[in-house]
C-alpha cells in the first residue's frame, strides 16, 4: 500500500467534486444470490459513475494507468463518492469471491489493484483505516493511495479497509479499480448467465 500526494490538482479536484455533486446516487454493495447490488447499511454514501468520455476524466484514467503500468483496458470506468455528515463504508474487501466471484470476474477476471484519491480535506472524520495493517490514512486534497488486492493470484486479505464515519462536512473520493483482463461487465454476466444455463452454478 502506498501513497502518493498531488496526483491531483486543486482545479480537478473541483472539477470532479461537481461531477460528483451531479450524478450521485445512493451508493450500493455487491448482493448474493440472485441480486447483483444491493443496499446496505454498511455503506451509506453515495456514489457517482464518472462519465467516461469527459476529458478531465479520461485524462486522470490514463494517468492512473500509466502509473501502475497497466493496459488502461483493464480498468473499470472510474466512480466518485460522496460521504455526508454521519455517513460511512464499513471494512471491507474491493476484490470478489464466492457468488460474487461467479457474477463479477469470468470474463474480467478478479480486481487486481485499487487505486483512490482524495478530493478534499475539508471536513472531519473520514480516515482510511486498514485494520490489519494498523494503519490509518489521513485524507489530503489531491492524494491518492493504491494498493494490491491479489497478491501471486490469490487474495490479500491484509487489504481490508474501511471509510470511518464523517463528523462534519462532506468527503469526496474517487476510487478506480482494475481487473486482471480486459474490464468487461457485460460479458461477465454472460459468462455468468452460461453457467447458470448449463447448471454449474445454482443461485443460493
Amino acid at each position: 500500500m502506498k501513497e502518493i500526494k498531488n496526483f491531483l490538482s486543486n482545479n480537478e479536484s473541483e472539477y470532479l467534486i461537481r461531477m460528483i455533486d451531479k450524478y450521485a446516487a445512493k451508493s450500493m454493495v455487491v448482493g448474493a444470490g440472485e441480486k447483483m447490488n444491493e443496499y446496505n447499511l454498511s455503506r451509506t454514501s453515495y456514489t457517482a459513475n464518472l462519465v467516461a468520455n469527459d476529458p478531465t476524466v479520461e485524462s486522470l484514467h490514463k494517468r492512473i494507468a500509466k502509473y501502475l503500468g497497466l493496459n488502461i483496458k483493464k480498468g473499470e470506468s472510474l466512480q466518485g463518492q460522496r460521504y455526508e455528515a454521519g455517513q460511512y463504508f464499513r471494512d471491507h474487501q474491493d476484490y470478489f469471491k464466492g457468488d460474487s466471484y461467479q457474477r463479477n470476474c469470468l470474463s474480467s477476471g478478479n480486481r487486481t489493484y485499487t487505486f483512490m484519491l482524495y478530493l478534499n480535506h475539508n471536513f472531519e472524520g473520514g480516515s482510511t483505516n486498514f485494520p490489519h495493517l494498523k494503519k490509518e490514512i489521513k485524507p489530503e486534497q489531491g492524494k491518492a493511495v493504491v494498493w494490491n488486492n491479489l497478491q501471486h493470484g490469490h487474495i490479500n486479505e491484509y487489504m481490508t479497509h474501511g471509510g470511518t464515519e464523517v463528523t462534519y462536512g462532506t468527503k469526496y473520493i474517487i476510487t478506480s479499480w482494475w481487473r486482471e483482463n480486459q474490464w468487461d461487465g457485460a460479458g461477465d454476466q454472460k459468462e455468468y448467465e452460461k453457467k447458470l444455463k448449463s447448471k454449474q452454478l445454482s443461485i443460493i
